[in-house]
Formats: structure tokens, sequence, C-alpha cells
């Protein structure tokens, strides 16, 4: 490398800075400030570096990383309500007690003030799944059409509902003393 612009020795000036450089890197920055003022005092210039590093907004950061663990949590509750209703047809069914309040829970610290929504919403989504499965099966009356879906819907939406309590007393028993 014999000569290199004033762009690239720009460019490489921070690395020589943090002694990261490669010595062909340092070597030709080396030859291009002996015959560059600019370049040189660039690299004499202590705050050259830090001129160039844009400033975070901290808030936009925080917000944005919440956004995500929030779409993420949301996520996680469309996964864990859907694995929790198969497995009301299945020897796995027991494994409800755990997964619906966990779902209640994980909803109240995500959603705080709208958490009371997740039972409500459990319980049509349960209820729809189960009439749906019941017309697609052809194995239903009119009584279990009724009672059973409504059975179902009761008990998941009544599991989420103490998940979401369970959260709110965790809430409260580990927030800070204002």
């Amino acid at each position: 490398m014999d000569k290199i612009s004033c762009d690239i020795c720009m460019d490489l000036i921070p690395l020589i800075k943090d002694n990261v450089a490669s010595d062909d890197s340092y070597k030709a920055v080396m030859n291009h400030i002996s015959e560059c003022s600019h370049c040189r005092s660039l690299l004499e210039d202590k705050a050259y570096i830090y001129d160039k590093i844009p400033e975070i907004d901290d808030k936009k950061v925080i917000s944005k990383i919440r956004n995500e663990l929030v779409f993420a949590g949301i996520i996680l509750i469309l996964i864990g309500s859907v694995i929790g209703v198969v497995f009301s047809e299945s020897e796995n069914m027991f494994y409800n007690i755990l997964i619906m309040p966990i779902i209640g829970g994980i909803s109240y610290f995500l959603i705080r003030k709208k958490s009371y929504l997740i039972p409500v919403i459990m319980f049509g989504f349960v209820y729809i799944y189960h009439i749906v499965k019941y017309m697609i099966e052809g194995g239903f009356d009119g009584t279990s059409l009724l009672i059973a879906p409504l059975t179902w819907s009761f008990i998941y939406s009544g599991l989420c509902a103490l998940g979401v309590f369970i959260g709110f007393l965790l809430y409260i028993a580990f927030r800070r003393e204002k």
C-alpha cells in the first residue's frame, strides 16, 4: 500500500488511537501523516473520535427495549394459550394448572393496567375453540354445545385471573417504597 487518501486515513485514525489497527494500516497512516498536515492534526486531536459518536437517547432506547419485551411477552401469552387449550384434550391437561396462571402473571407485568382483559380474552378464545371443535367432530347436541365449552372457558379464564391476581400481589410485595 503506497499511498492512501485522506478519507481512508480518517477512517483508520480511530483504529490507530484505540490500538486495534493492523500493522499495515498503522504504517499506511504514518506514511500519510508524514505528508498531510490536516490528517496529522486529526491524529493528534484527542476529541476527534468523540465528535463522531452520536448522542444516544436513553429514553428512546429503553422505550424500544420495553416495546420489544412486550411484543415477545404477547407472543409468549398467545403460544401458551394455544398450548394450554390443546393440552385440554390430552393426558397433559393438568399442566394447565401451571400454564394459565403463568399466562395471567406475565400479562399483569406486561400490560399492567389492562391485564384484566386477558382472562376475558381467554374465556372467548377457549369457548370458540371448543365450539369449533365440537362442530368439526359432529358429536354435540344442544346442551353439550353450551355446557362443556362454558365449563372449560370458566376454568381457564379463572386460572388466568388467578395468575393476574398473583402478579398483582407480587408487584405490591416487591415494589420499592417511595
